[in-house]
C-alpha cells in the first residue's frame, strides 16, 4: 500500500471499496489531493465501531464506515463518493439546510428522533434518526466537512408509539360496559393513530346466524361500500368486500390482502401519507371458545412500514385487550342480571311485609279496640265477673305482644329495604331517656331489682328521631330485664367529645365471649342462655344497631359471664342530615308512646306466679262517646274491610258524628262530591283507587281542595307517616289505634278547619280592603305619573321602552306608540350609542346607575340633553330623567367664559414672561456686547492687561444665558436628558458645598439620607439643578433664617394615589425632598405654585419658570412633585422619581483638560456660520483635520466618497434634511460612522436614548469649548 493510502488502512468491508475506488471519478478527486483535514476525518470514521458518515466539500460528498452501511439499505455501496443531494434526494430539503448552517457558520446541530421518509428498499419508509452535525475544520480554520454521528431509532420510536396506543386501548375499553362499547372505545383510540392504523372496522360475531354486524370504523367514510353494516360468513365473499372474515373464522388466524390498488380499483387513504394503503390486515378477536371468536379487526396496514412480526404482534395485542373488554362487559352484564334479580327479591319481599303490615294490623286494630272498650266499661268485681277481666286483660296482653313482635319485623324490614325516613329533632335526651327508663321502674321493682336511672342534663340538645331512640332505649332495657335476676339495671347517659353515650348495664347472667362478635346479628340467638323465657326473635338487638346507625352512631356491648353485660350507645349531638345551628332549643317533650306499654307488659308477663297486671293509666280512657253540644257534623268514611269499617262508624256514632261508609276510594269520592262532608276518613290501601289518589282527586278539585282528611294505615314507621302528610293529608293514624286517640284526632281536624275557615274568612275580608287601598295607591301614582314633570319610563333588560309618563311628549314631541315597542337607539345622538349600550349592560347585570346623560332627538330634529337615574328589578329597569339642556348651555357658556380667563391669564403671564425675559437677556446682551466693545478697544489700543477681565465678563454672561435657555425647555419638557442610574444620597451629598455656599450664614442646612435608598434613572444634571432651586426658594422664604432640611427615602405609591395624579403609574419610588421652617405658601397660592409664568417677585427678578422647570422636569422622568405647605410654619417640595433596578454605571462625571486629537478627520455640519467657524477652529487647535459643510445636500456627496471621515458633528436643525436622516443615509456607506450631535433644541430628542442609536452621542448648545473636545475624544477612542 503507498504512503498516501496508509490512512484507508483496515476499516472492514468499506477500507476496502474506499482502498479500490478510482476516487478521481467523484468530486473529491484522487486520494492524492485530498487535504490533510479529510485523511485525518476518514481515519477516524474508519476506524470507529460507531455509525459514522462525512458529508465534505461543497458537494457534500459521502464517505462512510461498516457500522454506517446498513442505513442506506440498497443505496449501499453505490453512495459511497456520491454528492448527498444525489444520494439523499427524498430529504435534501429536511437535511440540506442544516449541512449549509453547519458549512456557513461553523456551529454544530444536531437532531432527536427525527423523522426521515427514506426510500432505501423500494418504497418510502418512515424512518427516525439521532445525529449530530460538527465541523470539520481545515487550513485557516475554514470548514470543509461535516462529521456526522448517526443512530437510528426507528425501532423504538415505533414501539413506544405503539405501547402507548396499547395501553390507551386497554384504559379506555376496560371501562366498557357492553361489547359494543369495548369495540367503540377501540375504533374511536384507534382512529387516533392513523400512522398505524390508516383506517380499521371492527365486526362483532354471531355465531348462530354465522353473520358479522359491525359495530364501528375509522376513517373509511368516504367508502361506504367497503364497510357493509352486516356480512354473512357462510356465503362466498362478493368481489366488492374484500375483507377475509370466513378465511379467518375458518383458520382461526390473522389473514393479510395486498395490492388493493388493483383489486379495489380505487386508492385507499394512507392518512396520514401521501400514499395509499396496498395492505390490509384481518384480525379475529378470540373468545374463549375456541374456533368461535367475538369478531374481527380490519386495518389498514400504513403504506410506509412493512407488514413484519412486530406490526402484526401489534394489533393482535389490540384484539387481545378487546376480547378482554369484552369478556369483563359479559361478565358485567351477569352480573348486573344476579343484583337486578336480588333487587327484583329484595322488592318482592318489602311488599310482602308491606302487605302482611296491612293485614296484621287491621285484624290486631279490631281485637285491641274492642277488648280495650270492653275493659274500660267493664267494672272490676270478684267472682266471674273477675274472672271474665281477667281474661279479657290475658288476650289484651298477648295482643299488645303480637303487636310489638309486628312492629319490630316490619321496622326491621324497612331498614333492609333502605325506606325509613328518620325524621331528626333536637331532643332534651336526658330528660327523654330518663323518661323511657322510667316505664320500666315496676317491672323492676316486681322482679326484685333495681333501676338506676342516672341521666343529668346534657349541654346540649341532641338531633335524634324519637321514635327510633325510643325504640333502642326499650329493647335494650327490655334485654336486660329478661336476663337479670338478681342485682340492678342501670341506665345512664354521659356527654363525650361531640355526642353523647347510653349506657344500659345489667348484673345478669353475662354472655359468653365467643357469642360476642355476634351478639348483633339479625336472628342470632345464644342457645341454651337462661333467661326470664325462651321466647324471642333474635332481631332486637340487630334492630338496635341499625337505628343508631341512621343516627350515625355505634353500639358496642361488654359482657362477662356470670358477672353481667354493659351496651353502650353513642350519637353525635349534631343532626346528621343537616347542618343544624351550635345550640338549637330542643322542642317540647312528648310523653313515650303507646310502644313502651307493649315493651311493659311483655315484661310483666315474664314474671312467674305475678299478678294479672293491670294496663296502665290512660290506656283505655275515651272508650265511652263524647259528649257533643254542636249539631251533628257529617263525616266519609272509605275502608274496604267491613269489619274495621263497621267498628270506627260505630265509635263515630257514639260520639256523636254522622257518618256515612263506602268501601273504597271510587264510592268515598262520589260521596264527597255529591255532598262535601266536614271530613273524610280513609284507608290507604284500598281496591280501585287507593287511599294516595284519593287525595290527589280531592285536593286538585277547587270545591274539596281544602276538605279535613285524615288516613288509617297499618303502614307504620316515621316514614310512612311522612309520606302520607307530604301527599296532602292533614294526620295519619296508624292502625292499632284506641278509642281515644281516634275521637281525639278526628275532634282535633275538625277544629283545625273550622279555624282555617274563619282565617280564610278573615284574610278575605283584609284582601278586599287592601286591595281598595292598594287602587286607591294606584290612582294617586297614576296621577303623579301623568302630572310630573321628570321623564318616567320603565324598559326590559334589553332597554325597549314598555311606558313613559307624558312629560316625553311635552319636551319631544314624540307620541307614546312612537316611543314604547321599541329601543331609543332610533332618537339617540350617535356619539352616545356604544356608551348606553355598556350601561344598559351594567343595569342588566344589577348595577344601579347613579348618574348618566346623553342625547335625544325631538320630533323637530332639536337635540335634548337628559341626566338619568336607573335601578333594575325583576327584570325590569325603572329610569328618571331631567331635561338638562338648558344646563348643558350655561355650563358650556361658562366653560366658555373660563377658557378666555384662562387665556387672558395666560397673556398677562406672558406679558409677565416677555418683560422679565427682555430684562434678563438685556442684561446680558448688555453684558456681552459692552465686554466685547471694550475688549475690541482696548486690543486696538494695544492695552492688553485687562483683556482677560472683558473675556470673563463675556463667558459669565453667555453662561447665565444658556441657563435660562434651559430653564425654558425644562419648563416646555423639551429638553434633552441625558438618562443614567442616579444615587441620590451621592448626589445630595456632592452638592452640599455648594448649597451651604448658596444659602449663606443665616440659614442651618440639615441633609438626612435615607438607608439603602433605591437608584433613580434621570438627568442628574437636572436633578441637581432642580434641587438648587428648590433650596435657593427655600432661602428665599427664611429672609429672617431658619432651617432647611433635604431628605431622602424610599416610597411605594399605590393605585389610589396614582390615579389622582394623571400620566402616574403605581409602584416603587426614591423620593428627594426640601422643607423650609419659613412663611409659608397660602392655600389660594398653592393652587397655582406650578403654573409656568407665575410669580410673587417684581418684573425683572425672575421669570417664574423655576417651580414649572422643575415640575416639566419631574414629569419628563415619570415622576411626581408634590408639596404640603402652612402659613406660618413651612413647606416641604417632595420629588419622586421611579426606583431604577439595574445599575447602569457611575453617576460622576470628570472633566479635565480638552483632549487633543492625532490628526483624525472629522466632518462639521452647520448652517450657522458663527457656530460652524468656531467648532472648526476648535478642531484646528485641538490637532485634528477639520472638514465643513453648511447643509446635508454639501456633506452627503462628500459622505458617500472614499474620503475619509473618521467623526461627523453635525446640527439637527439644520435646512432642508435634518441631521438625523442625513446621518442615517451616511451610515448606509459607512455602517461605523461615529455621530455627535449638537442642537440648540429637537423635540424628538428629549430622551436622548429613543433618538441615539449606537455610536451616536448629543451635545446641548450652548457647550464649553472644552466639552466639546473631550466629548469629540471620548467618541474617536470609543469603541465601534
Amino acid at each position: 500500500m503507498s504512503n498516501s493510502l496508509e490512512f484507508l488502512a483496515g476499516g472492514g468491508e468499506m477500507g476496502a471499496l474506499m482502498r479500490a475506488k478510482d476516487w478521481s471519478q467523484t468530486p473529491l478527486g484522487p486520494v492524492e489531493s485530498w487535504s490533510p483535514a479529510l485523511r485525518s476525518a476518514v481515519g477516524i470514521c474508519l476506524g470507529s465501531r460507531f455509525p459514522i458518515v462525512l458529508y465534505w466539500g461543497p458537494t457534500r460528498a459521502l464517505l462512510y464506515n461498516d457500522a454506517w452501511s446498513p442505513v442506506p439499505g440498497q443505496k449501499h455501496p453505490w453512495a459511497l463518493g456520491r454528492p448527498g443531494a444525489e444520494v439523499w434526494a427524498e430529504i435534501w430539503d429536511i437535511i440540506g439546510p442544516m449541512f449549509d448552517h453547519v458549512m456557513n457558520t461553523g456551529e454544530a446541530t444536531w437532531s432527536d428522533d427525527q423523522l426521515l421518509p427514506l426510500h432505501r428498499f423500494g418504497y418510502t419508509e418512515e424512518c427516525y434518526f439521532y445525529y449530530s452535525y460538527s465541523p470539520v475544520r481545515g487550513e485557516g480554520g475554514r470548514v470543509e466537512g461535516i462529521f456526522t454521528a448517526v443512530t437510528e431509532t426507528t425501532y423504538r420510536v415505533l414501539a413506544e408509539r405503539r405501547e402507548r396506543l396499547l395501553r390507551e386501548v386497554s384504559e379506555r375499553t376496560a371501562q366498557a360496559r357492553t361489547a359494543e362499547e369495548a369495540c367503540a372505545s377501540a375504533i374511536h383510540t384507534l382512529a387516533r393513530t392513523p400512522v398505524e392504523a390508516p383506517f380499521c372496522l371492527l365486526y362483532l360475531h354471531d355465531e348462530r346466524s354465522r353473520r358479522a354486524r359491525l359495530v364501528g370504523q375509522a376513517n373509511l367514510e368516504a367508502h361506504a361500500d367497503l364497510c357493509p353494516a352486516e356480512l354473512d360468513l357462510s356465503a362466498p365473499p362478493e368481489g366488492t368486500t374484500p375483507w377475509p372474515l370466513a378465511e379467518v373464522l375458518a383458520r382461526g388466524a390473522a389473514v393479510s390482502v395486498g395490492d388493493l390498488s388493483s383489486r379495489l380499483a380505487r386508492r385507499l387513504p394512507g392518512t396520514p401519507w401521501p400514499e395509499p394503503v396496498e395492505e390490509v390486515l384481518v384480525t379475529p378477536i378470540q373468545s374463549a371458545r375456541p374456533g368461535v371468536p367475538h369478531g374481527f379487526l380490519v386495518t389498514g396496514i400504513s403504506p410506509r412500514r412493512r407488514l413484519d412480526a412486530a406490526y402484526r404482534t401489534l394489533f393482535e395485542r389490540v384484539a387481545g385487550h378487546i376480547t378482554t373488554a369484552i369478556a369483563n362487559a359479559q361478565a358485567y352484564a351477569l352480573e348486573r342480571q344476579r343484583a337486578e334479580q336480588l333487587a327484583e327479591i329484595d322488592r318482592a319481599k318489602t311488599a310482602f311485609f308491606s302487605n302482611a303490615s296491612h293485614e296484621f294490623r287491621t285484624p290486631l286494630t279490631l281485637m285491641l279496640g274492642p277488648l280495650e272498650d270492653m275493659l274500660a266499661t267493664a267494672p272490676p268485681g270478684a267472682g266471674p265477673l273477675q274472672v271474665e277481666r281477667e281474661g279479657l286483660e290475658r288476650v289484651h296482653r298477648n295482643g299488645l305482644r303480637l303487636l310489638k313482635l309486628v312492629n319490630t319485623l316490619l321496622d326491621f324490614s324497612r331498614l333492609e329495604a333502605g325506606r325509613v325516613r328518620a325524621v331528626f329533632e333536637p331532643v332534651d335526651l336526658a330528660a327523654y331517656t330518663a323518661e323511657l327508663a322510667s316505664t320500666f321502674r315496676s317491672a323492676m321493682e316486681r322482679a326484685g331489682l333495681t333501676l338506676v336511672v342516672d341521666c343529668p342534663p346534657l349541654p346540649e340538645p341532641v338531633w335524634v328521631d324519637r321514635d327510633m331512640w325510643e325504640k333502642v332505649v326499650l329493647n335494650l332495657l327490655s334485654n336486660a330485664f329478661k336476663y337479670t335476676f338478681q342485682g340492678e339495671v342501670a341506665v345512664r347517659l354521659r356527654a363525650v367529645d361531640a355526642g353523647a353515650e347510653l349506657s344500659v348495664s345489667d348484673t345478669g347472667v353475662g354472655i359468653p365471649a365467643r357469642e360476642l362478635p355476634r351478639v348483633f346479628e339479625r336472628f342470632h340467638r345464644i342457645e341454651g342462655q337462661r333467661g326470664r323465657s325462651h321466647e324471642g326473635t333474635g332481631i332486637g338487638l340487630a334492630l338496635v344497631q341499625e337505628l343508631v346507625r341512621l343516627h350515625h352512631g355505634a353500639v358496642r356491648v361488654e359482657s362477662e359471664e356470670g358477672r353481667g353485660s354493659t351496651f353502650t350507645v353513642q350519637v353525635p349531638f349534631e343532626s346528621p342530615q343537616a347542618s343544624p345551628s351550635p345550640h338549637p332549643a330542643a322542642v317540647a317533650r312528648p310523653p313515650p308512646s303507646k310502644h313502651a306499654a307493649a315493651y311493659v307488659q311483655e315484661a310483666l308477663g315474664l314474671l312467674p306466679d305475678a299478678p294479672a297486671p293491670s294496663l296502665p293509666e290512660g290506656a283505655l280512657d275515651g272508650a265511652a262517646p263524647v259528649g257533643r253540644d254542636t249539631p251533628r257534623e257529617r263525616l266519609v268514611l272509605a275502608d274496604d274491610n267491613a269489619d274495621m269499617r263497621a267498628y270506627v262508624r260505630r265509635l263515630l256514632t257514639d260520639a256523636g258524628y254522622s257518618v256515612q261508609a263506602t268501601a273504597d276510594g271510587v264510592e268515598a269520592l262520589a260521596a264527597v262530591r255529591a255532598q262535601p262532608p266536614a271530613l273524610l276518613l280513609s284507608d290507604v290501601m284500598m281496591p280501585r283507587l287507593d287511599g294516595f289518589g284519593l287525595i290527589k282527586a280531592l285536593r286538585g278539585h277547587p270545591s274539596t281542595a281544602d276538605l279535613p282528611i285524615i288516613l288509617l294505615s297499618a303502614r307504620a314507621g316515621e316514614e310512612s307517616s311522612v309520606e302520607g302528610l307530604e301527599a296532602g293529608a292533614d294526620d295519619y293514624l296508624v292502625k292499632p289505634f284506641s278509642a281515644r286517640e281516634l275521637l281525639a284526632r278526628v275532634e282535633g281536624a275538625l277544629r283545625l278547619a273550622r279555624l282555617r275557615r274563619e282565617t280564610n274568612e278573615a284574610l278575605r275580608r283584609a284582601n278586599e280592603s287592601l286591595e281598595a287601598r292598594v287602587e286607591q295607591r294606584t290612582r294617586e301614582l297614576d296621577r303623579i305619573w301623568n302630572v310630573s314633570q321628570d321623564h318616567l319610563l320603565i324598559t326590559d333588560l334589553q332597554g325597549v321602552w314598555l311606558s313613559v309618563n307624558p312629560s316625553w311628549r311635552r319636551t319631544l314631541g314624540w307620541r307614546e306608540e312612537e316611543l314604547v315597542g321599541r329601543t331609543s337607539e332610533w332618537m339617540e345622538h350617535p356619539e352616545e350609542l356604544s356608551r348606553t349600550r355598556e350601561e344598559l349592560t351594567r343595569l342588566a347585570s344589577g348595577v344601579t346607575t347613579a348618574r348618566y346623560e346623553n342625547r335625544f332627538r325631538d320630533v323637530h330634529g332639536a337635540w335634548h340633553w337628559f341626566s338619568w337615574k336607573a335601578v333594575p328589578d325583576q327584570g325590569r329597569i325603572y329610569c328618571v330623567a331631567r331635561d338638562v339642556t338648558e344646563d348643558k348651555a350655561r355650563q358650556a357658556e361658562l366653560e366658555q367664559a373660563q377658557e378666555e380667563l384662562r387665556q387672558s391669564q395666560k397673556l398677562e403671564a406672558v406679558g409677565k414672561l416677555t418683560g422679565g425675559i427682555a430684562h434678563d437677556f438685556n442684561n446680558l446682551l448688555t453684558g456681552i456686547s459692552g465686554a466685547l466693545e471694550l475688549l475690541k478697544l482696548r486690543m486696538s489700543r494695544g492695552e492688553h492687561e485687562r483683556v482677560d477681565r472683558y473675556v470673563s465678563t463675556a463667558i459669565a454672561s453667555t453662561q447665565r444665558a444658556a441657563a435660562l435657555t434651559h430653564r425654558l425647555l425644562a419648563f416646555s419638557r423639551r429638553q434633552s436628558l441625558d438618562l443614567k442610574s442616579v444615587d441620590m444620597n451621592a448626589l445630595v451629598s456632592g452638592m452640599e458645598d455648594l448649597l451651604l455656599r448658596t444659602l449663606g450664614e443665616r440659614i442651618t442646612l440639615q441633609v438626612r439620607p435615607g438607608t439603602a435608598l433605591w437608584r433613580v434613572y434621570t438627568d442628574p444634571h437636572q436633578l441637581e439643578n432642580a434641587l438648587l432651586n428648590l433650596c435657593i426658594n427655600a432661602r428665599d422664604a427664611m429672609p429672617e433664617g431658619g432651617t432647611l432640611t433635604i431628605a431622602t427615602s424610599n416610597a411605594h405609591l399605590d393605585e389610589h394615589f396614582a390615579r389622582r395624579e394623571e400620566g402616574l403609574a403605581p409602584g416603587d419610588y426614591a423620593v428627594l425632598s426640601v422643607t423650609d421652617t419659613g412663611t409659608g405658601i397660602p392655600a389660594e397660592l398653592r393652587a397655582r405654585i406650578f403654573e409656568p409664568f407665575f410669580t410673587t417677585k417684581p418684573i425683572g427678578q425672575g421669570t417664574g419658570l423655576g417651580l414649572s422647570m422643575i415640575y416639566g422636569f419631574v414629569k419628563q422622568s415619570a415622576g411626581h412633585l408634590g408639596l404640603e405647605s402652612e402659613v406660618g410654619r413651612g413647606s416641604t417640595f417632595k420629588i419622586h422619581l421611579p426606583r431604577h433596578r439595574e445599575d447602569t454605571g457611575s453617576d460622576e462625571e470628570t472633566r479635565g483638560e480638552a483632549a487633543r486629537g492625532a490628526g483624525e478627520t472629522v466632518l462639521v455640519v452647520e448652517d450657522d456660520p458663527a457656530v460652524r467657524m468656531l467648532v472648526v477652529e476648535v478642531l484646528g487647535d485641538l490637532g485634528y483635520r477639520a472638514l465643513e459643510a453648511t447643509c446635508a445636500e454639501e456633506a452627503l456627496p462628500l459622505l458617500q466618497s472614499t474620503q475619509s471621515v473618521d467623526l461627523l458633528v453635525s446640527d439637527i436643525g439644520l435646512p432642508g434634511m435634518d441631521g438625523r436622516r442625513m446621518a442615517e443615509l451616511a451610515r448606509q456607506h459607512r455602517p461605523k460612522l461615529k455621530v455627535l450631535f449638537i442642537t440648540g433644541y429637537a423635540a424628538k430628542a428629549a430622551v436622548r436614548g429613543e433618538f441615539l442609536a449606537p455610536g451616536m452621542d448629543m451635545l446641548t448648545k450652548p457647550f464649553a469649548l472644552d466639552v466639546l473636545a473631550n466629548k469629540i475624544r471620548e467618541m474617536l477612542l470609543g469603541p465601534g
